[in-house]
């Protein structure tokens, strides 16, 4: 095991408030990070190693398809690729089933059971009926799944119809995720966001009520005019209607989006500032454990039992992941991949019977324990048992700082992380892969 050091800069602040105050900014974890490129030319050579290699013992696996259409640009997206015009959807399934089924037989993608597979966007439900029909029904066909795999399709109120959601569960999808960002119908359709708060109760409660799903909100936090009481009447909506998890997720303002350009210029209301997030957080957490819902991970919190959040939590501890479509990003034996974004250049090397990678990168030496750790900090907790004596020295000064600003409780080597750890908890994570990364180019 390769020996760690402590990644300095990332020290919380002394003294301060941690939950509020801890650190000037999330600090965003991205899956090259410390990964070296492998050249174009060697795309080729590289996917087919990768592919014909049987995967090793006990690895986990999923699966994620990128559908990558909205009905509209909503202003906080930073992952908006084009409107789901009927030109650019029409054939776009087949070319996804294409690609999958290719290669479905090679050792590196049969050689081991697929536990979850995630449809993401974009907005998938933008997609035809039959389209998530065959889609699915392909998924299931060319793929080792598990037999309690996970199968998430995520949507959302406008579009998604009884035929769409019969047609995805009649093809085995068993979990919901609908963005719902907030209920307050104005903070909504500031952002972009078309349905009311009266027509998302309906269709969720409908959705709820087929009792054949998993269902799940995903809701923001921080959007412009989204105070307190907005924010605690979001969590409420979701207690009422007895949904099986929910997702909070803090918001980014991306460069480059319709939101920070519209912020920039005066024409928004500013986001909620990070502190203030940090206590909406907090607050989330509280409401939610009086409640009786069990936090899972640090963004998803469940109700019931059969809300697993599977997908999110197998990808954290290093899984690989099968990527299809255009955009899409996996990972095979901790080799990070990516699929070319844009629709034309991804049709037509899917028609020329070739791979349409976009880069491949190559592991870290400290991948593995890259990979624990993260696994760790996301389900909050550490365990540093097994790092090696000189590495414990390294991290142990950055743990101590860290448990003395309240972000993590315990003597060590095992750490619970408190939940402002759990808010912060991507700085936790980056600052110790940072130290992990800087020792192996020592």
């Amino acid at each position: 095991m390769a020996v760690c050091e402590v990644a300095e800069h990332e020290s919380a602040r002394i003294g301060s408030d941690p939950l509020r105050d801890a650190f000037p900014r999330r600090a965003p974890l991205v899956p090259w990070d410390g990964r070296r490129p492998v050249p174009e030319a060697e795309f080729e050579t590289a996917w087919a190693t990768l592919v014909a290699s049987p995967p090793p013992a006990r690895r986990k696996r999923v699966a994620y398809v990128h559908l990558p259409f909205c009905a509209n640009h909503c202003l906080f997206c930073g992952f908006y690729r084009g409107p789901a015009h009927p030109e650019r959807i029409d054939g776009y399934d087949a070319l996804v089933i294409a690609d999958l089924e290719r290669e479905c037989r090679a050792a590196g993608i049969a050689g081991a059971p697929v536990h979850a597979v995630y449809l993401g966007g974009g907005t998938p439900s933008a997609l035809p009926a039959d389209a998530l029909h065959r889609l699915l029904r392909a998924l299931r066909s060319a793929l080792p799944l598990a037999p309690d795999c996970e199968i998430t399709v995520e949507g959302r109120c406008l579009g998604f119809s009884a035929e769409k959601v019969d047609a995805c569960i009649e093809a085995g999808a068993n979990r919901f995720s609908i963005g719902v960002q907030s209920f307050d119908t104005d903070v909504r359709r500031r952002q972009g966001r078309r349905a009311s708060r009266e027509e998302l109760l309906v269709f969720l409660g409908a959705l709820r009520d087929r009792d054949r799903a998993a269902v799940v909100a995903d809701l923001l936090i921080g959007l412009p005019d989204q105070t307190l009481a907005v924010w605690r009447d979001d969590l409420r909506a979701c207690l009422d209607l007895d949904l099986d998890g929910v997702d909070l997720y803090p918001l980014n303002l991306f460069p480059g989006t319709p939101l920070a350009a519209a912020v920039a210029a005066g024409r928004s209301a500013p986001v909620v500032p990070l502190p203030d997030q940090a206590t909406m957080y907090g607050d989330a957490a509280r409401i939610l454990d009086e409640a009786g819902w069990r936090q899972i991970s640090n963004s998803h919190w469940a109700r019931a039992t059969r809300e697993r959040n599977l997908y999110n939590l197998l990808l954290k501890q290093g899984a690989d992941c099968l990527a299809y479509g255009a955009g899409a990003g996996g990972s095979l034996d901790d080799h990070a991949y990516s699929l070319v974004p844009a629709l034309d250049d991804y049709a037509a090397l899917v028609r020329a019977g070739r791979k349409p990678l976009r880069t491949i990168h190559a592991p870290s030496a400290c991948e593995a324990l890259r990979a624990r750790v993260g696994a760790d900090i996301e389900v909050g907790r550490l365990d540093l048992s097994g790092l090696e004596p000189e590495a414990s020295k390294r991290v142990a000064p950055l743990l101590a700082q860290w448990r003395r600003e309240g972000l993590v409780e315990g003597a060590g080597p095992r750490f619970r992380l408190t939940t402002a750890g759990r808010f912060w908890a991507p700085n936790l994570a980056r600052g110790l892969r940072e130290s992990l990364q800087s020792q192996e180019t020592r």
